[in-house]
């Protein structure tokens, strides 16, 4: 089989080679943009910049001290509010109980200029309507996170985007001319990485201790990318005969 065959990639031809590259490089870069993404999404779910431990805890076990509404407006939302009087009117209906009369004279002006063109039933951002008390009444439970429905999809997604991708990596290491110690382990390791970053949420979703293992299966599955990636392209490049 080609794995047990250590011809070093840098004797492909010209054309295979920057073929192959290209894909390399292009894996490595989805990862990055992968990795911007959750960094713009969540850095701010506690309500400060930067991605912190607090940011996946309160994402994946919620914030069981406030509502999912509040919590949301006190972060990723807080700034699409046209004026700090209406953040601070919203905030005020919510510690006086949210009530539904209150919601079309004073509050359901302020959400159509700040969150129904987004989260209208027509678009749907993230499956989020704010168009009628009815909507809103929704998130005025307590906070626990992601829901498992939510959990399922972007679980579904992720293994059916990464899997694959990794696997056709995994294959690409094997047909460089590295021992095979090095590639079994690269590859049982990235694998593995996957399992991790998956289940992590799962965990986390369970008790806020495990949003820790989110963070750690984050940071494998990136190294994996990166071995996974340069490993091939030195050898194509710059290892020496």
């Amino acid at each position: 089989m080609f794995w047990n065959d250590t011809k070093p990639l840098r004797t492909l031809q010209t054309g295979p080679k920057i073929a192959l590259s290209l894909f390399l490089i292009l894996a490595g870069f989805g990862y990055l943009l992968g990795f911007f993404n959750i960094l713009l999404h969540y850095q701010m779910v506690d309500g400060k910049a930067g991605l912190s431990l607090k940011d996946v805890q309160m994402t994946y076990y919620g914030s069981r001290d406030k509502t999912a509404l509040e919590k949301s407006i006190d972060a990723s939302m807080r700034g699409y509010f046209a004026t700090d009087n209406d953040y601070n009117a919203t905030k005020e209906w919510l510690a006086d109980g949210a009530s539904e009369k209150d919601w079309d004279s004073d509050i359901k002006p302020i959400f159509d200029k700040s969150c129904s063109t987004c989260h209208s039933s027509g678009a749907q951002v993230a499956g989020v309507t704010t168009e009628t008390y009815s909507d809103v009444s929704n998130y005025l439970a307590q906070d626990t996170g992601k829901s498992i429905g939510r959990l399922v999809q972007v679980s579904h997604t992720h293994v059916l985007a990464t899997a694959p991708l990794i696997f056709i990596l995994v294959l690409i290491l094997f047909m460089t001319s590295f021992p095979m110690k090095f590639k079994s382990a690269a590859a049982i390791f990235s694998m593995s990485a996957v399992f991790l970053d998956i289940g992590s949420w799962w965990l986390a979703k369970l008790a806020p201790g495990f949003a820790v293992l989110v963070m750690i299966g984050g940071m494998c599955l990136g190294l994996s990318f990166g071995l996974l990636a340069l490993a091939p392209l030195y050898e194509m490049w710059l290892k020496k005969k």
